[in-house]
């Protein structure tokens, strides 16, 4: 069965998401995710686009962004996808495939100011909703562009931002005060549970020795923290451009929201 069209309006931003295969946490490690940034810079020079917001999650990623020609947005994210498959599974000596099957992509209008915000603010909570940070700073989402007002070297402010002050300063603390009101709303159970209730009966049936407190339900794993750190090159280029981005983004002393790590 063919697959149906993507809507590409001219002029539109794009949230892009990009889940791992299987939704494993296969860009947990940093290293990966410098990866993932040095691909981000790379694909600028592919297929001219702007990058407004970023976000490297440990099994998924956000972008937010707007090709100068919107029909050349499945030529940019495939490219995406073929490179940073290709280095990643190098790097990690895996092989198969390492995205999970397409990316989502929503379009966002130009004078949509409302929504492109909304859009931002989300794309930077990813940390904080997913327990990894207490505030918005991360080394691997461009949060601090918005919020230093530092070229990170990839991204660029969106233009919805700077609608919001007469001047960059004023913008920055008004998108802070925006985003501190944010609050994160769990996602609701599917709809369909058929597939839940008889595994769960097929496990509570099996006569596994484990106790019940070290049971993982099926389709769940746990974040892998034991790295293997003998496949830990990458071209220099790729290094300066990621320390830029963690360098302009990443936590720092006196910031209100650090890591609980």
């Amino acid at each position: 069965m063919p697959r149906s069209p993507r809507h590409l309006p001219q002029g539109h931003s794009f949230h892009i998401t990009l889940r791992c295969n299987s939704r494993q946490f296969l860009i947990a490690k940093g290293l990966r995710r410098d990866v993932l940034l040095a691909v981000l810079a790379k694909a600028q020079t592919k297929v001219p686009h702007r990058l407004y917001a970023v976000c490297l999650m440990a099994n998924h990623l956000h972008l937010l962004l707007r090709p100068d020609d919107a029909s050349q947005l499945p030529r940019l994210m495939h490219w995406v996808g073929w490179y940073s498959a290709m280095a990643l599974n190098r790097l990690t000596g895996r092989c198969g495939h390492f995205w999970e099957a397409r990316y989502y992509a929503t379009a966002i209008a130009p004078k949509d100011h409302k929504r492109a915000l909304n859009t931002l603010r989300y794309i930077h909570a990813n940390p904080k909703a997913a327990g990894v940070r207490r505030g918005f700073y991360d080394p691997y989402s461009n949060y601090g562009h918005y919020g230093r007002l530092e070229c990170d070297g990839i991204s660029e402010w969106h233009p919805s931002f700077l609608t919001l002050a007469p001047t960059l300063k004023g913008c920055s603390k008004r998108y802070e005060r925006f985003c501190q009101k944010y609050r994160h709303h769990a996602k609701g159970a599917p709809k369909c549970h058929w597939g839940s209730r008889m595994l769960k009966r097929l496990v509570e049936t099996s006569g596994s020795s484990r106790s019940k407190n070290k049971r993982i339900s099926p389709g769940q794993m746990q974040l892998p923290f034991a790295f293997d750190l003998r496949l830990s090159q990458i071209p220099e280029e790729w290094h300066q451009i990621a320390v830029r981005f963690r360098r302009a983004n990443g936590i720092r002393d006196g910031d209100r929201g650090r890591s609980i790590w």
